[in-house]
């Protein structure tokens, strides 16, 4: 029977616990004035409330699990395509997921400091 190293439990740990942490930052009831207005201070913007309600309706465009699984990769991914946008690409609707995408992650790179 072959066991897993030490070290390699470990980094899968961390990961779990790094994808619940974000998942749960993600959640639109967690999003609370208090920490959007801190996160607003520190990268230079000025209206919270409009940022805290971009965020709280990004889980609705968007899917944060794949955000979570691109942000844990370390990789800098936009929004899956997905049904009919291959078919008949929508730009507006594309870019509006693409903001909602940005958006979202750049907070939640913001909460896994």
């Amino acid at each position: 029977m072959q066991t897993t190293s030490p070290a390699l439990a470990g980094d899968v740990d961390r990961a779990l616990d790094l994808r619940r942490h974000l998942r749960a930052a993600a959640d639109p009831r967690s999003i609370t004035d208090d920490a959007v207005r801190i996160y607003c201070a520190s990268i230079g913007k000025d209206d919270h409330r409009m940022e805290a309600a971009l965020l709280r309706q990004a889980p609705t465009v968007i899917d944060v699990d794949a955000l979570v699984d691109s942000l844990i990769a370390g990789v800098a991914a936009e929004p899956p395509r997905g049904g009919l946008d291959r078919i008949l690409p929508n730009r507006r609707w594309a870019r509006v997921k693409r903001l909602y995408w940005a958006r979202l992650r750049d907070y939640l790179s913001w909460r896994a400091r």
